[in-house]
Parts: C-alpha cells; sequence; structure tokens
C-alpha cells in the first residue's frame, strides 16, 4: 500500500487525502515521502504545533493571511465577522522570494487536516491561483491532505458559526469551495501497529463510526473503577482541558516535597511562543512522573513519544530518569526543535532556512495530559474521565492513545452523548474511497502525467512574447546598435518559430504512442528513447541557436552607460532561457534520466550574476545600513549578517565597518571571550556569551576577529 501510495503521489497530479485510524502510520508516510521524493514540495498545518512536529510551517505564515473567517463572495460583508475576496486579495502583496518560492512548487502537503477550516483551504486556493497566474484549482499545484477527520475538528468560534453556516456545509477541508467538483482521492492506511488486541479494535472502530454495539459498551466498561488509584505502575491521566491537567500535575509535584529545579529553555531566533513544544520553564522533582515527548532518534532507540518516566535524581544541569519498564537509569539529553521557513537556492530547488530554535529536555510532566496534547503519543496505561466534557472525535482520540484495553481505567462512565459520528465525514470518505483503485489510476495516470511534464519542459513557445518584449525595448533604447539588434532579433525568431512548429509535430506524435502504450499496444521503450531524443534535440538547439548568440550579443552591451533598464530587460530574457535549458537537464520520464550529460555544458560562465553578498556589501559601501539592505532586497536581515560574514571572511571588513553594524560595546565583549575563551562550535559561542547575541551576529564577529587574528 505505501509503495504504490508513494508512487501515486510522485507519478500523477492527483490531490489525495491520506487517512487511517490512529497508529496506522500516517506521520511515517510523511516523514519516508518528504525523503524519497523528486517533487519540489513544502509541508504546512493548520497550528504552530503541529506544523512544528510535522517539520514544516503554518498555513498563515506561509501564505501571509490574516486570522479572520473568509467568505468567498464579492458582496459586502460584515468586516467584524469575516472578510470578502476583495478583502482578501489585499494580503498576496508578497515578498520576490516568496513569490519565486510558490510558483516552483509542486505539491503542498497539510498535516493534521482534520483541524483545517474549509475557508483556510479556499484562501490557499485563491493565492496559489494569483501568484503562480494560472486558473486550475490551486493554481495547478498537487496537494496532499494528511489527517483523520474523525479525531480533532476544525474550531470555529461561536461568533464566526453563524456567518460560516450562511456559506459552508460544514467547517471540515472537504466542504471547501475549490474542492467541489474535484478528483480527490481518499485513501486509507488500514493495519493499525498499536494495537494488535482484535477485540480492542473492534470497540474503537465502532466508537470511530459512532455505533457502539450493546456488547462492546459493556466490554469496555469492564475497565469502568471510579475509585482507583494508581499505585506501582505509573498512569497518565487524560484530561479534556488545560486547567485541569495542570492542576492535577502541579498537586502531584507539590506532593512529593523536596526541592524543585528549574530547567529554562534556550531559544534561539524566531520561535514564537504559541509555537514552543514544551515547557519554556520545566520544574521537576525527585519522584515526578513524566513522559517523553519525541522519539529517541539514537540507535538505542530507548524510549518514544508518550513512554513515560520516573525522575530519580536532579541537579542544576543534569536529569537522570529510570525509564518505564527499564533496569537502568538513564541520562536524558537535550532535543531541539527547530522553527523553519522554505526558500529558493540558486539551481531552484526548495530549502529549508532555520529561523530559530527551541532546545529544552524531550519530558513534560505526565500526571496528567490533555487530549490534544495527547495526539501523536502511545501510552501502556492511561485513566480516562469521559464524562460529558469530550466533544465529538475526543473519546475516541483518548481511548485510541493506549495500547491495550486492560490499560485503560475509566473513572466515569462514557456516555452514549458522547459517541457519535458526523455523517458528512463517512459520506465523503465513501465517495472518494480509492484503496481498491490504485492501480488502475496509476497505470491510467503516471504514463500520462510523466509525458505531459516531458512536454512542459519541452514546450518553447513563451520564448515569442519574451522575445518582442525585448524588441521593442530594444527600439526604445537610444544607444543600442539597431542593425545589430534587428539582425540577431530576426534571426532568433526564425528559431523559435521553427522549435515551436517542431515541438507541435512531437507532441502530436508523442500523445497517440502515450494512449496505445497504456492500452498495451505500445513499447515504452521507444517512448523514452524518442522523449530522450527531443530532450536533447531541444537542448542543443536552443543553445546553439538563441541562448549562446543572446548572450555573446549582452556581453557587448553590460554594464554600458545609459543602457541599465535595456540590459535589465535582455537580462531576463537571458535568464528565461538559462532555467529552460537547465530544466531540460533534469528531465525524468518516471524513473529515467533523459538528458544526456555529453551535452552538458557550463552555460552560464559568461555571464554569471555578481554573488549575493557581493551586492550587499556594495550598498553597504555607498552608507546602507544592514536593515536598510534587506528592506531594499526582500530579504530578512539575518540573510545580510549572513552575507557580510562572507565578506569578513575575506579581511574586507575593518573596525570603523563593524562599528556601523554593532554597538561598540557588543564588539568588545566579543572581543574579550574570543581572547579568553574561544570556542570551535557556533553553538558552543551561543552559551559562553550574553543572550542578546544572536546566531548570525555572532557568525559575522567570529569570522572578522579569526581574520584579524590570522
Amino acid at each position: 500500500m505505501n509503495n504504490q501510495l508513494f508512487d501515486l503521489v510522485e507519478n500523477t497530479s492527483r490531490n489525495i487525502f491520506l487517512t487511517g485510524k490512529a497508529g496506522t502510520g500516517k506521520t511515517t508516510f510523511l516523514n519516508n515521502f518528504v525523503k524519497k521524493t523528486r517533487k519540489k514540495h513544502i509541508v504546512v498545518a493548520p497550528t504552530g504545533i503541529a506544523a512544528i512536529n510535522a517539520g514544516g510551517v503554518t498555513i498563515h505564515s506561509m501564505f501571509g493571511f490574516p486570522l479572520r473567517t473568509f467568505i468567498p463572495t464579492l458582496d459586502r460583508i460584515n468586516e467584524n465577522l469575516a472578510m470578502n475576496i476583495p478583502d482578501l486579495m489585499q494580503h498576496f502583496k508578497y515578498r520576490k522570494d516568496k513569490l519565486k518560492l510558490l510558483r516552483e512548487v509542486e505539491v503542498i502537503i497539510v498535516d493534521e487536516v482534520s483541524m483545517l477550516r474549509a475557508d483556510v483551504l479556499d484562501m490557499m486556493d485563491f493565492s496559489l491561483r494569483h501568484i503562480r497566474r494560472n486558473q486550475e484549482k490551486f493554481g495547478g499545484v498537487q496537494m496532499l491532505f494528511i489527517g483523520d477527520l474523525y479525531q480533532l475538528p476544525p474550531v470555529v468560534r461561536d461568533e464566526n458559526e453563524y456567518i460560516m453556516k450562511q456559506f459552508y456545509a460544514s467547517p471540515f477541508f472537504f466542504d471547501a469551495f475549490v474542492l467541489k467538483n474535484t478528483n480527490l482521492l481518499t485513501v486509507e492506511l488500514t493495519e493499525v501497529f498499536r494495537q494488535k488486541d482484535e477485540d480492542f479494535l473492534e470497540i474503537l472502530n465502532e466508537i470511530r463510526d459512532g455505533n457502539l454495539s450493546r456488547e462492546h459498551y459493556e466490554k469496555l466498561h469492564e475497565r469502568y473503577i471510579p475509585d482507583f488509584e494508581p499505585k506501582e505502575e505509573a498512569y497518565v491521566y487524560l484530561t479534556s482541558h488545560n486547567r485541569i491537567a495542570d492542576d492535577i500535575n502541579t498537586k502531584k509535584l507539590n506532593e512529593l516535597g523536596g526541592k524543585t529545579y528549574q530547567f529554562k529553555a534556550k531559544i534561539v531566533g524566531d520561535f514564537k511562543e504559541s509555537q514552543f513544544p514544551n515547557e519554556e520553564v520545566l520544574e521537576l522533582k525527585v519522584g515526578a512522573q513524566v513522559m517523553f515527548i519525541r522519539n529517541d532518534a539514537t540507535q538505542e532507540k530507548k524510549y518514544f513519544n508518550g513512554k513515560l518516566a520516573e525522575v530519580l535524581d536532579l541537579s542544576a544541569d543534569e536529569i537522570w530518569v529510570r525509564i518505564d519498564g527499564d533496569d537502568e537509569d538513564y541520562k536524558l539529553k537535550k532535543e531541539n526543535w527547530e522553527q523553519k521557513k522554505y526558500s529558493l537556492d540558486a539551481e531552484k530547488n526548495i530549502e529549508e532556512e532555520v529561523l530559530g530554535s527551541f532546545e529544552q529536555y524531550p519530558i513534560r510532566l505526565a500526571w496528567a495530559v490533555t487530549i490534544h496534547k495527547s495526539q501523536g503519543l502511545t501510552f501502556d496505561r492511561l485513566i480516562v474521565d469521559a464524562g460529558k466534557s469530550f466533544a465529538s472525535g475526543q473519546v475516541y482520540v483518548a481511548l485510541s492513545r493506549c495500547r491495550t484495553l486492560e490499560g485503560i481505567v475509566l473513572k466515569s462512565k462514557i456516555s452514549s452523548d458522547v459517541i457519535f459520528s458526523d455523517r458528512r465525514v463517512a459520506e465523503f470518505q465513501d465517495a472518494t474511497h480509492a484503496n481498491d483503485r490504485l492501480e488502475e489510476i496509476l497505470h491510467a495516470e503516471k504514463y500520462d502525467y510523466s509525458i505531459r511534464k516531458v512536454l512542459r519542459y519541452l514546450d518553447i513557445s513563451w520564448a515569442k512574447e519574451s522575445l518582442e518584449t525585448w524588441n521593442k525595448a530594444s527600439k526604445e533604447s537610444k544607444f543600442v546598435d539597431k542593425e545589430k539588434t534587428q539582425n540577431l532579433y530576426f534571426l532568433i525568431k526564425k528559431s523559435v518559430e521553427n522549435l515551436t512548429d517542431i515541438y507541435l509535430k512531437f507532441e502530436k506524435f508523442i500523445w497517440p504512442k502515450t494512449r496505445k502504450f497504456i492500452q498495451t499496444q505500445e513499447n515504452w521503450e521507444e517512448i523514452e528513447i524518442k522523449s530522450s531524443g527531443a530532450v536533447n534535440f531541444f537542448f542543443t538547439k536552443v543553445n546553439e541557436e538563441i541562448f549562446k548568440p543572446f548572450r555573446e550579443f549582452y556581453a557587448e552591451t553590460k554594464g554600458v552607460k545609459g543602457m541599465k533598464q535595456y540590459n535589465e530587460d535582455t537580462r531576463v530574457f537571458l535568464d528565461d532561457l538559462e532555467d529552460y535549458l537547465n530544466d531540460l537537464k533534469q528531465v525524468h520520464l518516471l524513473e529515467k534520466p533523459l538528458f544526456d550529460e555529453k551535452n552538458d555544458e557550463k552555460i552560464s560562465v559568461k555571464i554569471a550574476k555578481v554573488p549575493s553578498h557581493v551586492l550587499s556589501y556594495q550598498l553597504f559601501e555607498q552608507g546602507k545600513t544592514l536593515n536598510e539592505i534587506a528592506l531594499s532586497k526582500g530579504v530578512l536581515v539575518s540573510t545580510i549578517f549572513s552575507h557580510m560574514a562572507k565578506i569578513a571572511e575575506q579581511g574586507v571588513l575593518d573596525f570603523e565597518d563593524m562599528k556601523r553594524i554593532y554597538p561598540i560595546e557588543k564588539i568588545e565583549i566579543f572581543k574579550k571571550v574570543f581572547d579568553e575563551n574561544p570556542q570551535e562550535e557556533l553553538k558552543d559561542w551561543l552559551k559562553v556569551l550574553p543572550k542578546d547575541f544572536e546566531f548570525h551576529e555572532i557568525r559575522l564577529l567570529w569570522n572578522f576577529f579569526l581574520k584579524k587574528q590570522n
């Protein structure tokens, strides 16, 4: 199933909803997919904590959305309740780097989609269509939704519920307008790894479906022990509200007596409090019951997310615990959570940039925990007080956290009122269910998709409009050699028209071949050979007949006084041609690379762009501050600091330059530590310097003083 699913996402353009009961491996699939895929992708989530846990960013931060409810209408509405389409469009003023990123992305992965509201998904659709100048759904981006709709639902505030109901059938993501008449597929993972007891699995399935039988209701309530108190074995009390869990944990901690030790998290860079994955200040005593909130990433695999432990010994900088089920003491190590940002590198690959980090021990007090914070955790023993306070889906989430029915103690009977299923969820999943059609869909679409992708990269017809724009700029320029430009214009125009005709003939030739193959009447190897031939033909022709002549002509005018605007227009066309050639070098037909490496050449040697760090230094020399440079280039100030760190490494900066960047006191503090207690690693510098020193500031100072020392 997982291999077929990966193939489906990787080799088709289908929008897919990946779901499955608790413990079926949805997160494992997500982690494996982002490691293996060749598609340019980003991971987003509805909430800060979900985004940090998924290794991505929040939807609102990625798209710059306001927190208000969105109503997809042009009509005026009460601005205090929601915003309409014109209101939303005002928020689409993205920086250049964000525009480039969202135009390059091929698949967006939305984790914890059960909490994604329909109106937020519609906002994503409007944004992507606008950014990508493409009126297909989501601007042509493939969407992979991951989550379990039977768990925690979207949050709709009381004051917004009335207006949302007027436009949306439900707040669930599948009732977004963008998904109407969409070929969305639901793929459900069915093998449960967390529980193995068949009876318990049946009970959980019936609760999930809102249809618990009398027999199983009675079986479940054999675990009703109202006066139960844990003795030797450690239990976790699962509650519906933060306040209840905090009260229980505080009471239990106070009952222990003894000294309280505090362990403060180390927060570096941009990391919002709402996204903290753990307590900023962890308060512990010897004897405290704690649980791990991360899996052990080392080869030891000593603990997992939700594993319990008891604190055995504490000092100012050490925590020793006994992990539940182990005989040996274990010294805790701190873990690092990262706040990320996506950006494009020079080769247009999407890369992750770390904006901030949160370093803390991966445990929290665990006599009690809320249902929200238990999502994704696995426990051996639970105390559950469901009562009537649990919302839709919470009973299922609570009980499914535990490995066995015997590990659960019910402090109150579960009312039938809180065991119900939302029929809208079941109807949606039934209508889009595709588990039994994966192979059929793959065979019908993967070849079609792959050929379509090859054709998209081969298509040179866009160059005609770009050439006309350049020709117009050359005619308007007072300094350009008109005879030379016209000769070049007609030469390139002829090549573009000829290659466009050849492309159209190839398109007409390759589609019937593909259709016949799908009907098992054609040899795929011949399609591979013809596609490879086309890729190498177009690369050679565009390179020799268009790119090289245009590059050589540009070299004559580059930097000539009075031709700045003309050169900028020329450079745009040249950059587009360079991107076209580089893209052809990366084209695959399914798993097969089509470009012949013998055709490879460094296509931009003669017109290499001035490096970003040099451009930043040139602006600095003109008297601009680092903040002003960042603002003019549309990047973070930390990026400009990294540019200046490269300049410092070359020995260009002097003390007067540094005093323009830092207060003199800060330079002196760093120099004193540099002279008396130098460090080998950047992370170690953070430990010996005052807290107001940040990563990017240290790197620049360190490079500067190292160069002076040498």
